[in-house]
């Protein structure tokens, strides 16, 4: 399919010269003038790369699980001896018909690690001598990241070897337009490993039923067009297809959201950058991590978030060792990484190493909490989902995904005060809470919110407005036992700016039914909803009870404690006072039955 070109604006250009305005010739010009320079430069007018590996996994996941009714085809004896300007007719996959296609193509390289193919229609086209030697290059001899070592040491060396059907140690690599669904503004497929060439024989799509028939080759697919193939983008891409090979290897069937994770860390390492997809995650970060989206839906986010686990997996667990551990063992999604963990020496699990992902992700600085919530690699702003600065606040059926947060700062409304904040989750599935505390622009406290077994729970912030100047609340649903990402709930909060001195009437009523008992009643004159307040117990001057917090009902509207005292305390001796925020807001003594 051929895409956006930039020759169709310079023949417009000819036909309007006629009927516009010198002045709008200049300015259409100048238009022309830069869009061929971003064809030049290789900068795609769609708005970003995708991989199309994902859509095997998808469309063809049963199939190349079980090989047992596959056809077997016979392998050949030796590898073919292949000389510069040999013809060869490829496989490819049209992502609009679901359909395969013949690629008629010819050999411009032999590198030390791969083959060269060019579509023979790029030819000159889209591609040159000078795109084939970058490709080569940088696949056979030297990265950003290392000068002496290209794609395919850096990625075997800290992987292990790719498959080998063929008997060829190259790797063949077809420069092709890659048919996809891609116009001006979307998405387009940059390049795809197919599993479907590491079988034999001819292979029925599950769905539509029509055959499939295999290279029978260790090959990777790279676009030329929106995509400049000897650009650094393209060889970015190129880097993130070898990871997906290597993976097929160890791990044939891993989930794809781990998968993809893995070929984006094989271009960090390479010296590649992600900055597109992890763009992408910044303006959508309330996407589930381990929940990969079918289809071409907008997976840019995604990208960008599995990126960015392995980088902070690279970062804070055991650097590319941990992710070669990763991508080694033959256990499928959270399984496989905490399997490599365990092996690294690390005894933090998923949820755990989640839990503080999520704070790095808003955070990202390397020196609070001894840099646990930062990235040395990268520099992170996320997008909040929604903001609030006047109280009180008060939302609910706010939904999320298994391994999804939410980011939402509160900014005080006065100069003084307390914030309180109110959490309540979907008690089917466990919630983590986080509260972080800044102090200007610098976060001072990260708060876990402990939450009830009902999914209730709420904080006190001190100084809101004075030396807190934003709180930022991340609640993230975390299920050892769901694996997949697609189970959904729902919570509610509310917030409160406290400006007003907290008053409270307290009272003690003797318990009717057990005649040791009595009730300390405390209602504040409006919801503190945060930390309770404290109560301290004397019996002839001597504390026998000390800052015990007070049980809340009615979602902070009252507080009581239910005082027992054992035969040998005479009640008329006993004094209680209660405190909140370390100051006494109330006191007496029991009165005799």
């Amino acid at each position: 399919m051929k895409k956006w070109r930039c020759g169709a604006f310079i023949r417009v250009h000819g036909f309007i010269q006629g009927v516009w305005s010198k002045q709008s010739v200049l300015r259409f010009t100048h238009h022309v003038l830069r869009m061929t320079l971003y064809v030049l430069l290789g900068v795609s007018t769609a708005h970003g790369w995708i991989d199309g590996t994902p859509y095997f996994y998808e469309h063809f996941g049963p199939v190349l699980k079980d090989t047992s009714e596959v056809p077997s085809a016979p392998a050949r004896p030796n590898a073919p001896q292949l000389i510069l300007g040999d013809r060869k007719e490829f496989f490819a996959v049209n992502f609009n018909t679901h359909e395969q296609y013949i690629v008629q193509s010819t050999l411009r390289a032999i590198g030390e690690f791969c083959y060269i193919f060019v579509e023979d229609s790029e030819w000159l086209r889209t591609v040159n001598e000078e795109t084939v030697r970058s490709v080569r290059r940088a696949f056979d001899d030297a990265t950003p990241a290392d000068s002496n070592r290209g794609i395919y040491e850096i990625e075997t060396e800290l992987f292990g070897a790719p498959p080998d059907i063929d008997g060829d140690k190259r790797i063949y690599l077809l420069l092709l337009d890659i048919r996809d669904k891609a116009t001006r503004g979307s998405n387009f497929v940059a390049g795809f490993f197919s599993p479907i060439n590491q079988h034999r024989g001819v292979l029925r799509h599950p769905e539509l039923g029509i055959p499939v028939r295999s290279n029978e080759l260790d090959m990777l697919y790279l676009d030329t067009d929106p995509l400049n193939a000897g650009s650094e983008k393209a060889l970015g891409v190129l880097a993130h297809e070898l990871e997906h090979l290597i993976h097929w290897r160890h791990d044939s069937n891993e989930e794809i959201w781990i998968n993809e994770g893995c070929a984006e860390y094989a271009m960090f390492i390479c010296g590649y950058r992600v900055t597109g997809h992890v763009s992408s995650f910044q303006q959508n970060p309330r996407i589930s991590l381990i929940d990969w989206p079918q289809g071409a839906r907008s997976q840019l986010a995604h990208y960008g978030a599995v990126y960015l686990w392995m980088l902070y997996l690279h970062e804070h667990y055991g650097g590319s060792q941990t992710i070669a551990a990763i991508v080694k063992d033959r256990a499928n999604g959270i399984s496989g990484i905490n399997n490599a963990l365990h092996s690294r020496g690390v005894e933090a699990t998923f949820p755990v190493i989640y839990a503080d992902w999520k704070v790095a992700n808003y955070l990202d600085d390397t020196e609070f909490a001894d840099g646990r919530y930062g990235y040395q690699n990268e520099q992170l702003r996320l997008r909040p989902h929604r903001e609030h600065r006047s109280y009180p606040v008060s939302v609910e059926n706010n939904v999320l995904a298994s391994y999804a947060s939410d980011y939402i700062p509160f900014y005080p409304s006065a100069r003084n005060g307390n914030l309180s904040l109110s959490f309540e989750g979907d008690n089917r599935l466990p919630y983590d809470v986080k509260a972080i505390e800044f102090q200007g622009e610098q976060p001072t406290t990260v708060h876990d919110i402990s939450l009830t077994e009902m999914g209730k729970g709420s904080l006190l912030i001190l100084a809101f407005g004075q030396d807190v100047g934003k709180v930022t609340l991340i609640p993230s649903i975390q299920s050892e036992q769901d694996l997949s990402g697609r189970n959904v709930s729902s919570y509610a909060y509310s917030a409160q700016q406290i400006i007003e001195k907290v008053e409270f009437n307290a009272t003690v009523l003797p318990n009717p039914i057990h005649p040791r008992y009595w009730d300390i009643i405390a209602v504040p004159n409006h919801s503190i909803a945060g930390s309770p307040p404290q109560i301290t117990v004397a019996h002839n001057a001597k504390p026998i009870i000390s800052a015990a917090p007070m049980k809340v009902v009615q979602d902070g509207a009252i507080y009581t404690y239910s005082l027992h005292l054992s035969p040998e305390i005479t009640p008329e001796r006993v004094r209680w006072e209660i405190f909140f925020l370390g100051e006494s807001v109330g006191s007496g003594e029991l009165q005799k039955r």
